[in-house]
């Protein structure tokens, strides 16, 4: 059985349109972890309802100010909202290696020569790693 995730703003064709939507339309409903370098949250789109897990991963060089980052913003079912919730106090890559499977997500990785992110759907096992120095 395939899962159906989100309306045409925050799950559409449209990798582009989905990130510039996902700025303001998605709402925090709960922060999981919040490092400065490392955060993970539930938020939720204000037209639909969908849940998503935003996790954002920044991999510090101490030079220049511009550090490479990544985000990842993954839709989860309530069951899955649910699971990482409980699981704040001990948020591990392990948590998240399934959640990519079987749906797409968006991220957006921003090394730290580039002059603008790459954004893209991917799919497949989510993994929690650092943006790409160069």
């Amino acid at each position: 059985m395939t899962e159906s995730f989100g309306c045409r703003r925050c799950y559409g064709d449209d990798p582009l349109a989905a990130w510039e939507y996902y700025d303001g339309g998605l709402e925090v409903t709960r922060e999981l972890v919040g490092e400065p370098h490392f955060i993970v949250q539930l938020r939720e789109c204000a037209e639909c309802g969908q849940q998503f897990v935003w996790v954002f991963s920044e991999a510090v060089d101490w030079e220049g100010g511009q550090d490479a980052h990544r985000r990842s913003v993954v839709p989860i079912s309530e069951d899955e909202a649910q699971a990482l919730a409980r699981l704040r106090d001990r948020v591990e890559a392990a948590s998240f290696a399934d959640l990519g499977r079987g749906r797409r997500y968006l991220v957006t990785d921003w090394p730290t020569d580039a002059q603008s992110p790459t954004i893209a759907w991917s799919t497949g096992e989510l993994r929690l790693q650092s943006s790409r120095l160069r």
